[in-house]
């Protein structure tokens, strides 16, 4: 009898204690922060060479106009300081798939890098705009011709010297006469401080559906140099994930095309900086065929336990799965089902090896939909130690991405409003074990 009083006692403990952890963490992302005040969209997060938060987004400047922005954090993520403009990137061509992104180089070199349709170069958005009072209209953008196809995009890429007071005039970063559709593009910095970038690209050998996936690196002040291609055949319409862990292995994943019709999450590492690459392995064989586009990327992260992924696939069913390789990508550990309505999932790892992963998925169907964020936090090898959703089904949020802080996540969304479409952030800490 006391032996079950005291098992009793140690299961009303532990139950109080987890009721009060869940409490006190859902306390501290209670409220979503609003960092644009004008119409804003897609969201990226990334650090400065000070290793400072940073957080960009697409502003809506008129109905068919909008440019990059991006502030900065000195409190570790508490707060933004005054926003800045991204001039040249007046060409822009909102996706969130094909997100435009910063690249902040040890130098204090910034590359700001974006992407642009067809139809926006139709409609000579790449012209002069007239100032706006705001920042340096000094830089005219250079636009290349515009592609025949209306579905195809080209990448322009911007640098800045000083702290992003003045860019460079916008360039393509593919200037080859057949190269007319580069698309879904990732960038990161490798062990030599330079800015290495991905992306899907038309130029493939044969008539078979899809893409190439491409590389370059940028060499000091000259931009990204030494074009060359990685893989095919590639979904044309996924985003890529690149990742460059310590030992500055060029880690890439992205939705293969197999065998005609088959759509899988494949993995490639160059351990000779992206001279050569390993043959393409699938992290996980769903065997979803699909003739259509998914528009929903992989993503990837790294502790010392080894390689996370995540990424939606509608096989074996619809859902959004999570998986692990210990061995630098010879082999996968299986997978697990994060959410059956989510997509466009997200990862990171903090310096304590934990890992967290968000995604946006559906709350609510009816007459009045919602999404929002939802949000797993895994042990270092990759075991579930808290599950929640991070937004309200009124907020209606979406696209989400994640940045590790000191011992906490920096998570961005969009999120709708009475005023429209904003840019909103919290900061997510771990739950109490």
């Amino acid at each position: 009898m006391k032996q079950l009083t005291l098992y009793i006692c140690i299961w009303l403990c532990s139950w109080t204690l987890q009721t009060t952890a869940h409490t006190q963490t859902d306390t501290l992302r209670s409220v979503t922060q609003i960092v644009a005040d004008h119409a804003s969209l897609i969201p990226g997060l990334t650090k400065d060479h000070l290793n400072r938060p940073v957080l960009s987004w697409v502003e809506q400047v008129t109905e068919n106009r909008f440019r990059m922005r991006y502030a900065i954090s000195t409190n570790n993520g508490k707060s933004f300081e005054a926003p800045v403009f991204v001039t040249p990137s007046i060409t822009l061509s909102p996706h969130a798939e094909n997100a435009p992104k910063l690249v902040f180089k040890p130098s204090g070199e910034i590359i700001a890098v974006w992407g642009v349709t067809s139809t926006s170069l139709q409609q000579g958005i790449g012209k002069k705009e007239e100032s706006d009072g705001h920042s340096n209209h000094e830089e005219q953008t250079t636009i290349k011709s515009a592609p025949k196809s209306k579905y195809a995009g080209q990448i322009y890429y911007s640098q800045s010297f000083d702290e992003g007071k003045n860019w460079t005039t916008a360039r393509p970063l593919v200037n080859d006469p057949e190269g007319n559709d580069q698309r879904y593009f990732d960038v990161a910095l490798n062990q030599d401080g330079e800015a290495v970038i991905i992306w899907l690209d038309n130029r493939k050998t044969g008539n078979q559906e899809g893409s190439a996936l491409f590389m370059a690196t940028t060499y000091q002040q000259e931009g990204f140099q030494q074009q060359h291609k990685i893989s095919e055949t590639t979904c044309q319409c996924c985003r890529t994930k690149l990742l460059i862990d310590q030992q500055n292995r060029i880690h890439v994943v992205y939705r293969a095309i197999l065998q005609d019709s088959i759509r899988d999450m494949v993995h490639q590492v160059s351990t000779d900086g992206g001279k050569t690459f390993s043959t393409p392995k699938r992290i996980h064989e769903d065997n979803w065929i699909v003739k259509t586009c998914p528009h929903t990327g992989p993503t990837m992260t790294i502790n010392r336990s080894g390689l996370h992924f995540a990424w939606y696939s509608a096989s074996p069913k619809k859902a959004t799965y999570f998986t692990s390789s210990l061995d630098n990508g010879s082999s996968f550990t299986g997978f697990t089902t994060l959410s059956e309505t989510a997509r466009h999932p997200q990862i990171h790892s903090l310096a304590n090896q934990l890992i967290g992963i968000v995604w946006d998925e559906v709350l609510r169907m009816g007459e009045k939909p919602a999404t929002g964020i939802g949000m797993e936090w895994k042990s270092r090898e990759g075991k579930t130690i808290g599950k929640f959703a991070l937004t309200s089904p009124e907020e209606m949020a979406s696209y989400p991405v994640i940045l590790p802080l000191e011992d906490a996540f920096l998570v961005a969304y969009q999120v709708k409003t009475s005023a429209g479409q904003r840019i909103g952030w919290k900061i997510a800490v771990p739950p109490t074990q």
